[in-house]
């Protein structure tokens, strides 16, 4: 085959420079030194040949022809020979097929193969970090920025503590990583298939396996996997009454505390538990509040007047988008759901009862050098030792927001009201929120008793009464409060 255009043109990693006699003589030579069940095999596609390795694959059992990165080429036969000695061996002893194809794909093909596009975890984590900060904050719009220590408190918690779980960034993704990661036991003991924690895990490896090379077949891999969260944590309640016999018992051993810094911090967090119930509010959204003893002036010119100026009836409550503590370099911790105007619970003589124009705004200073995560956890994390230190029948913070929303219920504020002023859907609201039991139903209902009744139904009542609603103070009363035209 001296003519050039009698030569076959061969594939695997390139063209030979050989001569064909030569490499057909080293592969009908050098075939028969493969192991039992692994061949070589010589296979023709048009004008092109490529050398294979030729094994039953796993898991469908047929015998099919497989490329093993193989030159047409002397030493390609040889090395052939090698990666075919290799194949069997795997064959026998690694039982998951997943697992073999990454080992393939590892060994047999090599690196080089896909050189370019390997990208270690390392730099997919680097990828998906950027990204994050340069998207948006999802509840309230706001450009996400590292100069923000919510923000990066948010990339922790909803990324990077994952990160954490692989413990060689400089690896490349695999089968066997993500196994070992998504399936690391909780550190409590509780069981993880189910756990929020194992969803939240499982959709992070979705989107480490979408940058990788290999996405193809990681994500084959997590495809029956069912992330769905089964197990969740038991709602606490907290009843008007069981608040208020709690509120006003330790408000009055407040003032037994002899020690005059201790006794107003106790009186300080006892506001902020008010504050909660009365508003709605986490604890981090009372510390954003900024017309607690001023008034405050919008962009339009209106005036929102202090909370505590007895000539405030409204009592709306302005948060800020950050609360008034930042960390020692300066950067801001922002609330949740950002700034917007807030309404207490139409109830003037429980507002007064919790004493909440008299704003006692707990002081809070974050150490030097915290984590960020330490800094936006810390002003929530007081709140929590108090409850406890105060003895109060509730550990869930969220309780006392589950309780406003009863209230709310209870006087007649619609749920598309309440979910705004808490800051979050009316489908947030119903699920999370919304406060079960026959207690809880009859609180309600004694509230509804209360409200306004409709026209007709005043008409009845009152000519059942014997007053004449035919006079023309009455039509003007019923004009006025119907507000009938």
């Amino acid at each position: 085959m001296s003519n050039a255009t009698d030569t076959p043109t061969v594939g695997g990693k390139g063209n030979y420079d050989e001569s064909y006699a030569r490499f057909l003589k080293a592969y009908q030579d050098f075939k028969g030194e493969c192991p039992k069940g692994v061949t070589l095999k010589l296979q023709k596609s048009g004008a092109r040949y490529n050398l294979l390795l030729q094994f039953k694959q796993p898991p469908t059992g047929k015998r099919l022809p497989k490329t093993a990165n193989l030159e047409c080429t002397p030493q390609g036969v040889i090395d052939g020979v090698k990666k075919a000695k290799l194949v069997s061996e795997a064959l026998g002893t690694i039982t998951s097929t997943s697992e073999f194809w990454d080992w393939y794909d590892t060994t047999i093909l090599g690196k080089n193969q896909i050189e370019d596009n390997l990208i270690t975890y390392r730099e997919i984590f680097q990828q998906l970090e950027d990204e994050y900060f340069a998207g948006y904050n999802r509840n309230t719009g706001r450009p996400r920025s590292r100069d923000v220590v919510s923000d990066l408190t948010s990339y922790h918690q909803s990324k990077g503590v994952f990160f954490e779980l692989f413990p060689n960034w400089d690896e490349y993704p695999s089968w066997e990583g993500f196994k070992a990661m998504l399936y690391t036991p909780l550190q409590n003991g509780e069981e993880l298939i189910g756990s929020k924690t194992f969803k939240e895990r499982y959709y992070i490896l979705k989107a480490i396996a979408k940058k990788s090379p290999n996405k193809e077949h990681l994500l084959k891999q997590l495809e029956p996997i069912n992330p769905k969260q089964t197990k969740f944590k038991k709602k606490q309640r907290l009843s008007v009454d069981v608040f208020k016999d709690w509120w006003i018992n330790t408000k009055k051993e407040a003032y037994t505390i002899r020690n005059p810094q201790h006794q107003s911090s106790r009186h300080a967090w006892l506001w902020v538990t008010g504050m909660a119930v009365m508003y709605g509010l986490r604890p981090t959204e009372i510390a954003a509040a900024v017309n607690l003893t001023k008034s405050f002036v919008t962009e339009d010119g209106v005036i929102i007047k202090a909370l505590s100026d007895p000539d405030n009836q409204d009592n709306y409550l302005v948060l800020g988008d950050y609360t008034y503590f930042t960390d020692s370099e300066g950067r801001k911790v922002s609330i949740k759901t950002g700034g917007r105007i807030v309404a207490p619970i139409p109830s003037l003589d429980m507002f007064k009862f919790l004493e909440l124009k008299k704003p006692l705004l707990p002081k809070y200073t974050p150490r030097a050098g915290s984590l960020p995560h330490t800094i936006v956890r810390g002003f929530n994390g007081l709140f929590d030792r108090r409850l406890a230190s105060m003895k109060c029948p509730v550990t869930q913070k969220y309780a006392f927001r589950r309780l406003y929303n009863l209230l709310g219920e209870k006087y007649g504020l619609p749920i598309e009201l309440r979910a705004r002023l808490m800051g979050h859907s009316t489908i947030v609201n119903e699920s999370k929120y919304k406060t079960e039991g026959i207690d809880a139903t009859l609180e309600v209902l004694k509230g509804v008793s209360k409200l306004p009744i409709p026209l007709n139904v005043a008409i009845e009542r009152l000519t059942a009464l014997g007053f004449d609603v035919d006079t023309p103070e009455a039509k003007a009363f019923l004009r006025v409060i119907y507000q009938i035209d």
